[in-house]
């Protein structure tokens, strides 16, 4: 893509979101849940979490605190086949 051609597509929105892991629950353990519970995720602390943009893995990398926030520090750039 030439630099005007990628300039274009800045203003194009999508749906991002940081995937922390995943978990499996049945819908009577899911209508169970309240304040308070846990939800035991597939990941382990320190692994990376994904950058799942438009419902496809983009980017990896380590969850960082920016003041008051969770952040995503990008490690990974992901090809296609992820």
């Amino acid at each position: 893509l030439r630099g005007d051609s990628l300039a274009r597509l800045g203003g194009i929105e999508v749906s991002a979101a940081v995937e922390l892991g995943r978990a499996e629950l049945r819908l009577r353990e899911l209508a169970r849940l309240g304040a308070g519970s846990v939800v035991r995720l597939d990941r382990l602390i320190g692994e990376p979490a994904d950058l799942v943009v438009n419902g496809r893995a983009f980017a990896r990398g380590e969850i960082v605190i920016v003041e008051d926030h969770l952040g995503l520090r990008v490690t990974e750039l992901l090809s296609e086949q992820v």
